[in-house]
């Protein structure tokens, strides 16, 4: 059905429920390497927390983020172009060519920078997620609310990098997930850290050679046994080369 709106919706909107509805049916007919979401949208008329990511989601992919403010108003650049996947049978307009990006099972995770311990800085939770061998990438933050995302967001990642495994082929695109990011103090002064990631299909723990640094410093240099972690969304940002 051709989406029409009366009304705003997303962040800040007026969000009315037919309105709403509308906008998560069309979101939901948007092919995920066209900025659609990874999760489909349930049409229950409610503006919540996954609609408004999908909207920035699907902002962030045809606008950059300067056109990412999570609403949808009509006659607006964003319902237009959202408009474009609801008219039956017809031909959208050429988008500029990318590859498509093809599914693997193993990626290659780096900070932004090589320091080995971090957390004083809300800029330190950027993450790069790189796919083997195809080398498509996507940026993340570990999204501690209502810490807001800091700007502006980084085009270069040279810290440590860890290799992973995912229970299932995926691109880089669906990593969207809870996290969280542990160190612990092990005896001798050594430390052990790792990132969560609980996706839908199953969790993966990746050991990480960069180690968190709690409220009161990175542990007390005792017997071992000390820990500080973040936990919070692991929120996708853009695609590596879409950064603005």
């Amino acid at each position: 059905m051709t989406l029409s709106i009366r009304a705003s919706v997303g962040r800040h909107g007026v969000n009315k429920f037919d309105d709403t509805k509308a906008v998560q049916n069309a979101i939901n007919d948007v092919p995920l390497d066209d900025g659609g979401s990874p999760i489909p949208l349930k049409p229950d008329g409610d503006c919540g927390r996954k609609t408004i990511d999908a909207i920035t989601r699907f902002q962030i992919h045809h606008f950059g983020w300067p056109g990412a403010d999570g609403l949808i108003e009509p006659g607006k650049q964003t319902f237009n172009r959202l408009l474009l996947y609801t008219f039956p049978d017809l031909e959208l307009p050429p988008l500029p060519k990318r590859r498509s990006e093809p599914r693997s099972t193993k990626f290659i995770i780096m900070r932004e920078n090589s320091r080995d311990s971090f957390g004083a800085s809300n800029h330190d939770y950027y993450f790069e997620i790189r796919s083997v061998p195809h080398n498509f990438a996507s940026v993340y933050y570990l999204e501690r609310r209502p810490i807001p995302k800091p700007r502006p967001i980084p085009t270069k990642f040279n810290g440590h990098f860890s290799i992973f495994h995912t229970k299932k082929p995926i691109t880089t695109k669906e990593f969207q997930c809870q996290a969280v990011y542990f160190s612990r103090e092990q005896v001798e002064q050594k430390v052990e850290s790792h990132l969560t990631l609980f996706l839908d299909s199953g969790n993966i723990e990746i050991p990480m050679d960069s180690h968190l640094i709690g409220p009161h410093g990175m542990v007390r240099h005792s017997q071992g046994g000390a820990s500080t972690f973040q936990s919070g969304l692991f929120d996708f940002v853009s695609l590596a080369d879409q950064i603005f």
